[in-house]
């Protein structure tokens, strides 16, 4: 059984809020350069470790549970449940989660990140976000890397967390990391997260 706080970071990475930022395309002509990010994505696979849809593709590292979706959300309101969730030592003090989110979104990388910034604000008082420039997966593909701090479920805890924050042309993804604060570092998520790629989705597809 998962943890009140796997409970409370799925909860907080379940939504997603449209918006659309003015300004450029929906990437700038940098983003464009050979199509890398047309590349098509790896086959499905039944690595339990392993998410892959047309548009993206993520391994968690060995020594991660994927959870049962279905039995997570059960009984919960919520509309858009994550699309994958991993965690490392279930149950523990140092517990953590990769929660991979999707959602249609029509806009812009800048207009969806300024959307998941808001929406991280409203999920709690005293949640402190930090982006800088935008950066690249390791593909290529344009994303925002988020710092993030918010209480966490006991007196006094915190909770630090870090979003990739990604738009395939047609979905919002989001893939975070979160844990308690001290647990863990920049240098650990990058490496959690290293397998990450995310593509332009095909056209047409559902």
């Amino acid at each position: 059984m998962l943890s009140a706080l796997s409970v409370l970071v799925v909860g907080s990475l379940a939504l997603f809020v449209a918006g659309v930022s003015p300004g450029r395309g929906r990437f700038g002509a940098t983003e464009l350069v050979a199509q890398v990010i047309a590349a098509p994505a790896p086959a499905p696979t039944h690595d339990p470790l392993a998410y892959d849809d047309a548009g993206m593709h993520f391994r968690a590292p060995d020594g991660w549970t994927r959870v049962d979706i279905g039995a997570l959300t059960a009984g919960s309101d919520e509309q858009t449940p994550p699309a994958a969730v991993f965690v490392y030592h279930a149950g523990q003090r140092d517990q953590r989660s990769i929660v991979i989110s999707i959602a249609p979104f029509d806009g812009t990388l800048e207009g969806f990140e300024s959307s998941k910034e808001t929406e991280l604000r409203n999920a709690a008082d005293g949640t402190f976000v930090n982006h800088g420039p935008r950066t690249m997966l390791g593909n290529g593909m344009p994303a925002y890397f988020l710092k993030v701090s918010q209480p966490g479920g006991d007196a006094g805890s915190q909770l630090r967390r870090y979003d990739f924050v990604v738009y395939d042309l047609t979905r919002g993804i989001d893939v975070a990391y979160v844990g308690r604060y001290g647990d863990f570092d920049e240098n650990d998520v990058r490496t959690a997260l290293g397998s990450l790629s995310v593509v332009v989705y095909p056209r047409g597809r559902r």
